[in-house]
């Protein structure tokens, strides 16, 4: 993944709050001078709607509101193109699963998506889950009561790599992509970015329960052999992102990002999240896939968790290879 999109789908769940989701897709389309389409996303009418509605009647009517949404989407895109060449799509009553064929069958490379939870102090409702579980492509959500102003950027990095051989080259690869793609947020927004590894000997829940004895100085011996190794990579991974950037860009843009780390000490699952809204991330990116390369494992408990305590927008990256667990459907395709 080269944080470059050339193919990007906006979705829209309803006729409201779509201002700033849409503009937003605009900038980013502007940056990677890419295809935009815009859908709507519709609910379908429950069969109960109303309960002395004949079928045909309950037909009409769902045809009726289709056409109705793509009139106004029509008018809009209308206005949207004015700014940027912006293509339009309605469905209604499509599932997460079939709004990933589409993107699968149409080879977007990036979802921009307004949040579907309500709560205000939650940032991804089930359709945005299944989403960053499965899509095969970039997904960033967006919260409802965004401020459309992404002046820190997070990236987030599992720099540990005690892990099984065939499991250590695609847990760098991911690395290298999610700080890619952070860095190319930062300097599309201007915005700052902070780098966040959150590392930990033994999990706290275990040493809080007092389930094993640990000797004090060996842990402590341990904790800073474990900061050196990940200090050590990191600093590994930012030399080679910058000679990629440096490439691309003109002298002096990567002093635009004002780069700042953060290897903080504690357990994973409480301390990303924390991290992130204490150095006050607008946009946290993040990998969304856990125990790479064995079958069945889509996200794990730290992600899951992590994307739970965010109120930011997430952008949800998926290592190079990844095969979703959505069969494709090629006449899903426009």
């Amino acid at each position: 993944m080269t944080g470059n999109s050339k193919n990007i789908l906006c979705i829209l769940s309803d006729a409201h709050h779509h201002d700033k989701i849409v503009k937003h897709a605009i900038q980013v389309a502007k940056y990677h001078d890419a295809q935009l389409t815009v859908m709507l996303k519709l609910d379908a009418l429950p069969p109960n709607a109303n309960m002395v509605m004949q079928s045909f009647a309950y037909l009409e009517t769902h045809n009726s509101m289709e056409n109705a949404a793509k009139i106004w989407l029509d008018k809009q895109i209308a206005q949207w193109s004015k700014q940027y060449p912006v293509k339009g799509k309605v469905t209604v009553g499509q599932s997460s699963i079939e709004i990933i064929q589409y993107i699968m069958a149409n080879k977007i490379d990036l979802v921009i998506k307004l949040s579907d939870a309500d709560d205000k102090d939650r940032l991804c409702g089930a359709d945005d889950m299944q989403l960053l579980r499965k899509c095969p492509c970039p997904v960033w959500v967006v919260p409802r009561n965004d401020k459309a102003q992404y002046d820190t950027i997070v990236a987030a990095l599992d720099l540990n790599y005690h892990y099984p051989a065939h499991e250590v080259s695609v847990r760098r690869a991911l690395n290298m992509d999610i700080l890619r793609y952070a860095a190319h947020v930062a300097l599309m927004e201007s915005a700052q970015l902070r780098i966040v590894h959150v590392f930990d000997a033994v999990p706290d829940n275990i040493l809080r329960g007092g389930f094993i004895s640990v000797d004090e100085n060996a842990l402590e011996n341990d904790l800073n052999n474990i900061y050196q190794e990940r200090e050590a990579e990191l600093e590994r991974l930012i030399t080679a992102v910058k000679a990629e950037l440096k490439e691309q860009f003109k002298k002096g843009t990567m002093k635009k990002l004002r780069r700042q780390t953060h290897l903080v000490h504690g357990y994973p699952r409480r301390e990303i999240a924390t991290t992130a809204t204490a150095v006050g991330a607008k946009a946290v990116v993040m990998g969304t896939v856990a125990r790479l390369g064995v079958p069945g494992f889509i996200m794990g408990g730290t992600a899951e968790e992590t994307l739970q305590k965010l109120t930011c927008s997430v952008i949800g990256i998926k290592p190079e290879g990844f095969v979703s667990p959505v069969s494709p459907v090629e006449a899903n395709a426009d």
